[in-house]
């Protein structure tokens, strides 16, 4: 999916579910033709239905994306946003970080410091840091979740109630002021939620696309977190009210 389809369903979602045409070619800056060429595209992905002069999206809930769609999407977007996360680990501290193609980019810039020890509920993060660092890596262990490579926890996990971390950087499918941070499934949101809690302090890493979407469960509100760090594509009337809650980092 093209960026510029993201921004497309970001605009249904926030608006009351209709956009015409004209709208979305002025919002998105490009011509008519290539509006309604996306609008096809999305609509034969079932994202959303066409109408007669626009389109309006086909739920409220956001649809969960594949691994292989979300390595391809807002990537500039997500190595800013690990780059700027790094900055706030300390040698020697103790992180976690969950899954996510946003993370991953974290994880891939963490050799740049000393002495870590990270939790992770991911494998390929974990097989990623054993390859590429000497730091002390835990996965949790857990349901492996089918195609997505990362395990949830079916209970509450022993290992969890007895440790505490330095810092928590995770991310999410949605997140809004309204319905706060949110997964795809209750497993997923129950088990970054035991995470987040005994981290010292979390960071949510999302990139401006997913504001306004929300799916089936609530991992936490915005106010819960330490900071949001999310590029600067997000709009001034998002940011103020995001800011009265959490922290921002802006991500160049």
């Amino acid at each position: 999916m093209q960026e510029r389809q993201y921004k497309i369903l970001k605009l249904l979602y926030r608006s009351d579910g209709f956009v015409t045409v004209e709208r979305l070619a002025e919002d998105v800056n490009c011509s008519l033709n290539t509006i309604r060429n996306d609008l096809k595209q999305l609509e034969g992905k079932k994202l959303i239905t066409r109408t007669h002069g626009g389109a309006i999206r086909n739920s409220k809930m956001g649809r969960e994306l594949s691994p292989t769609d979300k390595e391809t999407q807002m990537m500039p977007q997500k190595k800013a946003i690990a780059r700027a996360a790094l900055e706030l680990i300390d040698d020697g501290d103790i992180i976690a970080v969950t899954t996510g193609t946003t993370t991953f980019e974290l994880v891939k810039l963490l050799p740049e410091k000393k002495n870590l020890t990270v939790v992770v509920n991911d494998i390929r993060n974990a097989v990623w840091l054993e390859d590429h660092t000497d730091f002390n890596v835990y996965i949790l262990g857990g349901l492996v979740r089918r195609g997505y490579h990362y395990t949830t926890l079916p209970t509450r996990n022993e290992f969890l109630g007895m440790i505490n971390i330095d810092k928590g950087f995770f991310s999410c499918n949605g997140f809004s002021v309204e319905r706060g941070i949110t997964a795809p499934d209750f497993e997923t949101a129950k088990s970054v939620r035991e995470i987040l809690d005994v981290c010292c302090a979390s960071y949510l890493m999302s990139d401006s696309s997913k504001l306004g979407t929300v799916t089936f469960a609530q991992i936490a509100d915005l106010g819960y977190v330490n900071g949001l760090i999310v590029d600067t594509e997000i709009e001034k009337e998002d940011f103020d009210s995001i800011v009265a809650m959490t922290d921002i980092i802006l991500a160049e």
